[in-house]
């Protein structure tokens, strides 16, 4: 076979100029005009490049015309999202071919939309198709910028341009501390996620910050199946997920290289890395006024515990990690305002580290020395016999020796203050 350069291109353009002419939303034109492109590019590509993959979408129609339509479309998108890994003709191929599985299974709006996908990639591709040094030609490598449905940007090492706006801000805002909370510049993003799996995936990327293979996701995220099903399923989350992305950037999020995905670096903001890169800034620091108010910033970002909605088992040591972390931040903060005796300040800090271990004795004694240094005894011998109690009642113990004599000594040096 052999490319017609420029005599072959105006050939193939004036062909197929007709199918323009008609309505473009009509789902039999589309059909016709896909393959008119089809049969054109086809004929001048050399070899047999991605065969499996076509032959998988071909499969797909077998199992369609068998009337097994839901395992029709499973292989249908597996192998629509394997073409997209691999990019050239085969994608908009396969994307046809899951067009008619879903014009079968009477979703006729998904598969115009797959139609007119197709039809747009194969005029790009058409049009692309160029003159070499002699009268071959060659297909360049599409860009899918802009292109409404699942594009994937391969990474190059050393090349992660930064998905930003154009003022310089992050284009995606996620909140991971509490429940999970996604925001495009300052308004949340209340998706009806389409699954559950399209927000776990977001979540575990987000997770992650780094490129993660396909084989670690799918036994991160479905554990329970069977590869081949835990691949399907995937390839359709991650699917569903960029649909949702691509209503509020064209930008790519979600990047794909060296058969790793990540989020795009600088494209995210994302509050747990805000939270550890302020505490590690803050290591070795002596505490000053300037440094507790940076502080309270990082705290401001711990709303809950990280990815409290998500259950499994790769959230739990980031999670206990993060809230041990908050834990001392807290008690850090609260000894400072004690010592320089800005009560109502510690007071906030010990409040919630109350909350968060209600049998903590180092919290205890915290809240007892600023309930003091208030001047406020009898809050003082509240709190103590309450906690004593609740020790007793819940647990079958009483304080330790240490809280006990703390305790006495509070007494005994407020009442000789309050009688001197």
């Amino acid at each position: 076979m052999h490319f017609e350069g420029d005599s072959g291109q105006k050939k193939l353009e004036q062909k197929n100029t007709g199918c323009l002419h008609k309505n473009p939303l009509n789902p039999n034109t589309l059909a016709e005009h896909l393959l008119c492109y089809g049969d054109e590019i086809l004929r001048q590509m050399e070899g047999a490049q991605y065969i499996g993959i076509i032959n998988r979408s071909l499969r797909a129609l077998s199992y369609l015309k068998k009337g097994e339509r839901d395992e029709a479309l499973t292989i249908g998108e597996n192998a629509y999202q394997d073409a997209l890994l691999h990019g050239g003709i085969v994608t908009p191929i396969c994307e046809m071919i899951l067009g008619l599985i879903l014009l079968e299974m009477g979703k006729d709006k998904e598969a115009g939309e797959r139609w007119k996908n197709s039809a747009a990639l194969l005029i790009k591709m058409a049009r692309q198709i160029t003159p070499e040094n002699s009268s071959r030609g060659k297909l360049r490598p599409i860009n899918l910028e802009g292109r409404g449905s699942n594009r994937l940007v391969k990474i190059e090492p050393g090349n992660y341009s930064e998905a930003r706006s154009e003022d310089g801000s992050y284009l995606f805002r996620i909140q991971m501390f509490g429940s999970f909370r996604v925001f495009h510049r300052q308004e949340e993003i209340k998706a009806n996620w389409r699954t559950v799996k399209s927000r776990d995936l977001l979540a575990y990327l987000a997770h992650w910050g780094k490129p993660v293979s396909t084989g670690q996701i799918l036994e991160d995220l479905w554990p329970d199946l069977d590869a081949d099903k835990a691949s399907a399923v995937f390839h359709t989350t991650l699917y569903y997920l960029r649909q949702l992305i691509q209503r509020y950037t064209k930008e790519e999020i979600i990047i794909y290289g060296s058969r790793r995905y990540q989020l795009r670096p600088g494209s995210v903001l994302i509050d747990r890395y805000q939270f550890e890169e302020a505490m590690q800034r803050a290591l070795g620091k002596t505490m000053t006024e300037t440094l507790a108010n940076e502080l309270e910033t990082t705290a401001a970002l711990y709303r809950g515990d990280y990815l409290e909605d998500l259950d499994y088992q790769w959230v739990i040591p980031v999670q206990e990690k993060l809230k041990n972390i908050n834990i001392s931040l807290k008690q850090e903060l609260a000894g400072y305002y004690l010592k320089n005796k800005m009560y109502s300040r510690a007071l906030v800090h010990i409040r919630q580290l109350r909350a968060e271990d209600p049998y903590s004795e180092e919290v205890l004694r915290l809240l007892l020395a600023t309930l003091a240094g208030k001047g406020d005894l009898l809050a003082v011998k509240k709190e103590y016999t309450a906690f004593a109690k609740t020790l007793f009642e819940e647990l079958g113990i009483q304080p330790s020796y240490e809280t006990k004599a703390f305790f006495k000594e509070l007494c005994q040096v407020k009442s000789a203050i309050m009688y001197a």
